[in-house]
C-alpha cells in the first residue's frame, strides 16, 4: 500500500515520508501506512455529514431568528470574515434597518434542507416568507439557497447576501 502511494510523490517527498514513517517505527508509534484517500478517511461518514447538516441547519434558524428580532449587531456576529471585512458593524446595521423586509414566522421544514459540501461548507435551502416592516398586510415568499460556513467552531453566513435576500 505504501508503494502505491509513494510512486505518485517527487523523490524530495518520499524521502521525507520514510523518514517519517521510520521515526514512527522508531519510537513504537503506529505507523500510517494506508495513506491514499479512501484510507485516510477524510470524507466524513454519512452519520456525520447528518449531524454537520443539522448543526448548519440550528445555526441558520438562529440567525433568521436574529433577523426576525432586528437583532442586527448580534446578527453581525455570525457573519463570515470575508464579508465582515467589505462591511462594517454600523453599516451593515443601518442597511438591515432601511430594509423594508424582515422575515416572518417560522421557517416551513418541508422546504428546509441542508446539502452537505465539506466539513466546513453546507448550502441551506428555505422557502422564506417576509413581511412588510411598516405595512403588516405586505407578505410574500421567496426561496432561496444560502451557503453557511464553519469559521472557527461556528456556522457563518454571508451577511452581503443577506442584505440582498429579499431582492435577489
Amino acid at each position: 500500500m505504501m508503494n502505491r502511494f509513494l510512486h505518485r510523490l517527487p523523490e524530495s517527498g518520499r524521502y521525507w515520508i520514510m523518514l517519517l514513517y521510520g521515526a514512527a517505527l522508531l519510537t513504537g508509534l503506529p505507523p500510517l501506512v494506508g495513506w491514499t484517500a479512501g484510507e485516510l478517511h477524510a470524507e466524513p461518514t454519512r452519520v456525520e455529514q447528518g449531524k454537520i447538516e443539522e448543526q448548519a441547519l440550528e445555526a441558520f434558524r438562529n440567525i433568521i431568528g436574529l433577523w426576525q428580532e432586528e437583532l442586527y449587531f448580534d446578527l453581525y456576529d455570525f457573519g463570515m470574515e470575508t464579508t465582515k471585512t467589505r462591511i462594517s458593524r454600523e453599516d451593515f446595521a443601518q442597511r438591515m434597518v432601511e430594509l423594508s423586509w424582515v422575515p416572518a414566522g417560522e421557517l416551513n421544514a418541508k422546504f428546509l434542507n441542508a446539502e452537505f459540501r465539506f466539513r466546513t461548507v453546507v448550502y441551506v435551502s428555505a422557502r422564506v416568507r417576509y413581511r412588510h416592516k411598516f405595512n403588516p398586510t405586505g407578505v410574500f415568499t421567496k426561496d432561496h439557497t444560502f451557503m453557511l460556513l464553519e469559521e472557527a467552531g461556528i456556522w457563518h453566513i454571508d451577511l452581503i447576501r443577506l442584505i440582498r435576500a429579499p431582492f435577489a
